[in-house]
C-alpha cells in the first residue's frame, strides 16, 4: 500500500534554512494506522515555522529484508532500492518515527529500513511517535536510551 499523505502544497523552496524533518511511517502492515498518526503527527508539526516537515512512508521503498552483501556502516550500497532509500533519508535533518507497537516492539519492517543505512542517521535528532493497544508504552521507541544507540544526537523536549 502506498501512501497517500502528502506534504503541504506551500513553497518551501524560500525556507531552505530551516531544518528538514521526516515523518517517518514506519509499518507496512495491510489496514496499519500509522498513516493516519503520521498526518496528524504533520498537521501538528506543519504549524511550526521553525522547521519544514515530510512524511516519508517506509512502503513506498519496497525494502527486502537487509540484502545490501556489505554492512551499511561502509556506506557502500549496491541496490537501487538501498540508492533511493540513502538518497532520501540523507536529505533530511532529524526524523520523527511513528511507530505502533507489535508485540512489545517496533515493527519488523521499519527496524529493517533503519538497519538499511547508518551514515544517514548518524548525528541527526530523532523523535517517536508510538501507538498502540498499550498506548505504545512498551517499544523499544518508546525507551530513551534506544536511540543513542543509532548515534542519534540526544533530543528532550522542554
Amino acid at each position: 500500500m502506498r501512501s497517500t499523505i502528502q506534504p503541504p502544497a506551500a513553497d518551501q523552496s524560500q525556507h531552505t534554512s530551516r531544518p528538514k524533518v521526516a515523518i517517518i511511517v514506519g509499518s507496512t502492515r495491510p489496514g496499519r494506522k500509522a498513516e493516519a498518526v503520521a498526518a496528524w503527527v504533520h498537521d501538528l508539526a506543519a504549524r511550526r515555522d521553525d522547521a519544514t516537515f515530510e512524511v516519508v512512508d517506509i512502503a513506498d521503498y519496497a525494502l527486502p529484508h537487509l540484502d545490501e552483501p556489505v554492512p551499511p556502516r561502509a556506506g557502500h550500497y549496491s541496490h537501487p532500492h538501498t540508492h533511493a532509500w540513502a538518497q532520501k533519508i540523507s536529505a533530511f535533518d532529524g526524523y520523527v518515527f511513528v511507530t505502533p507497537e507489535y508485540n512489545a516492539s517496533v515493527p519488523g519492517a521499519l527496524k529493517n529500513a533503519i538497519d538499511f543505512l547508518y551514515a544517514e542517521w548518524n548525528g541527526k535528532t530523532a523523535g517517536f511517535v508510538s501507538y498502540g493497544i498499550q498506548g505504545g508504552r512498551r517499544t523499544p521507541a518508546a525507551d530513551p536510551q534506544r536511540p543513542g544507540s543509532r548515534r542519534h544526537a540526544p533530543r528532550r523536549s522542554p
